[in-house]
């Protein structure tokens, strides 16, 4: 379900995912970069397709800012990891060995 036994579906290079679901409406209110320790709002690309799924920056993602035009991208900030050891921890799930499939 989208609170618990919650998983972490993609560890990429740049981002870790929150496994989840479902659509509410773009909140493009803040001017926040997707900056590294950031939590972002995960969607399909089109309009008002954002749902449960969010993603965690652990490197400058600014392509993914909803502000830059130079991207279709529009993936607002809606929270940051601030505690070093969490933050320590983060990118520690980054640095585990993966396949081709990022599994």
């Amino acid at each position: 379900g989208p609170a618990g036994g919650s998983k972490f579906e993609v560890v990429g290079r740049g981002t870790v995912t929150r496994d989840g679901g479902g659509n509410i409406p773009d909140e493009l209110t803040q001017r926040l970069s997707n900056e590294p320790f950031t939590l972002s709002m995960a969607n399909t690309g089109a309009p008002n397709s954002g749902g449960s799924q969010f993603f965690i920056n652990v490197v400058h993602n600014r392509f993914l800012d909803w502000f830059d035009a130079s991207t279709p991208s529009k993936h607002p900030v809606f929270g940051k990891i601030t505690s070093p050891a969490d933050q320590a921890t983060l990118k520690k799930i980054t640095e585990v060995p993966r396949n081709g499939s990022d599994k």
